[in-house]
């Protein structure tokens, strides 16, 4: 932004010094039509010849404040318009005429108009910004313009309002005002309705992205708290038949210290979730849980006595060419599909299935509980149909016979990475 900024002030210092220099050259002499020329002419414009003049001590003054007025548009738009305003009002006054000087005012109307604006300080990042200044700060000076071409006819009778030429340069103004206000004008619409597409693009992505964590802090916790019941529900009972003697520390033991591993694995993950919110890069970022992590997830409710069955029919590298973004929407049905068992089917069995076919992931995990219906959709069924709906697959809950419930997740494989 800096470097743009800086470039900016250089062109239009470059500008504003080339229109004062050729002014100035050009108040050197004055155009004027030729009395002389061949007496049986009929076609094309009378001739016309140059004469040299020594010229008026004000035009200088006069170039200066217009090549000021020019380099300064950006920084001082309304200030700049001024001095280009008087600076060719002067130049007109001492006789001179040079028609590019009128795009010095242009150039100054098309930067109060709504144009880029450069801050005071260069060495700010911020100092190349948009100015949106309203119709009304900048709009009344435009009437300057008038008394600007007044200027060329102030020694003619009533300020030269009997002149035709006078009204010939009144339009002159009237396009020097219009024609550049309403380019800009249009420039800022359109840079207004780019920022408001911007803008809700990106509140759009953040709404997501709430809802994300919000279906991963479910997941996570939701998991997470069932395993812990239930391990304590095993370690309470086996305490229960120590004190009737049949004692059985060590399961005592294992019981607990899967407690201790699943409760330190979901704050990790937990912490891993809401870190979103205090990094700055997506450097900082750990990786999400993927389907690398189901032995994992199958260890943990094994341990507490469960029976949990890992079917994964493709070989083991083919893992790593599956999207991320499919990868851990995978993870995270398997996990809620895990979770609703242990919580509504204590001594049922699980069965996960894992199957890449023709592009398409397939994934199934099936019990034997004594579900005979498919359960009101909650939460967790919800939130695995979001995820699915996120990478273009589908999520279907259905009844197994005689009794269970199977889950069954089709999720296709982005980018082209399917074989």
């Amino acid at each position: 932004m800096r470097v743009q900024a800086r470039r900016a002030l250089l062109i239009d210092s470059a500008i504003g010094f080339g229109l004062a220099i050729t002014s100035w050259m050009a108040s050197f002499y004055v155009w004027e039509r030729s009395e002389f020329g061949p007496p049986m002419r009929r076609h094309g414009p009378p001739p016309q010849m140059v004469t040299s003049i020594d010229p008026s001590p004000w035009v200088l003054p006069a170039v200066f404040l217009v090549a000021l007025g020019v380099a300064a548009r950006r920084v001082r738009p309304r200030a700049a318009f001024i001095a280009t305003v008087v600076g060719v009002g002067t130049y007109l006054a001492t006789g001179s005429t040079f028609a590019p000087i009128f795009l010095a005012p242009a150039l100054t109307v098309y930067s109060m108009a709504g144009g880029a604006s450069i801050g005071t300080d260069l060495a700010s990042a911020s100092a190349f910004r948009p100015v949106m200044a309203p119709l009304r700060s900048w709009a009344p000076l435009l009437v300057l313009l008038l008394p600007m071409i007044m200027a060329a006819y102030w020694q003619e009778p009533y300020l030269g309002l009997l002149d035709p030429g006078f009204y010939g340069g009144l339009l002159s103004v009237i396009a020097i005002a219009v024609v550049p206000a309403m380019i800009a004008l249009l420039v800022r619409s359109r840079r207004e309705s780019e920022r408001e597409v911007r803008e809700q693009e990106r509140r759009r992505y953040a709404y997501q992205e709430r809802l994300r964590i919000a279906r991963d802090v479910h997941d996570v916790v939701g998991h997470s708290l069932a395993v812990i019941t239930m391990q304590a529900g095993v370690a309470l009972h086996l305490l229960d038949k120590e004190r009737t003697g049949n004692q059985r520390p060590d399961q005592v033991a294992s019981s607990l210290e899967a407690i201790k591993k699943t409760s330190r694995e979901a704050l990790a993950e937990l912490r891993t979730t809401l870190e979103i919110f205090r990094a700055d890069s997506e450097e900082l970022r750990s990786p999400y849980p993927g389907l690398a992590r189901l032995d994992d997830l199958a260890d943990g409710l094994r341990s507490a006595g469960r029976e949990v069955t890992l079917l994964q029919e493709h070989p083991d590298d083919d893992l790593q060419e599956v999207p991320a973004a499919v990868d851990q929407a995978a993870f995270r049905i398997i996990q809620e599909s895990l979770t609703n068992i242990v919580r509504h089917a204590p001594t049922a069995h699980a069965t996960v299935r894992v199957t890449r076919d023709a592009g398409m992931l397939s994934l199934e995990v099936r019990d034997d509980g004594p579900a005979v219906t498919v359960p009101p959709e909650g939460n967790g069924i919800r939130g695995m149909r979001e995820r699915a709906r996120a990478v273009g697959g589908t999520v279907r809950v259905s009844v197994r016979e005689p009794s269970g419930l199977l889950v069954r997740a089709d999720l296709p494989l982005l980018d082209g990475v399917a074989r």
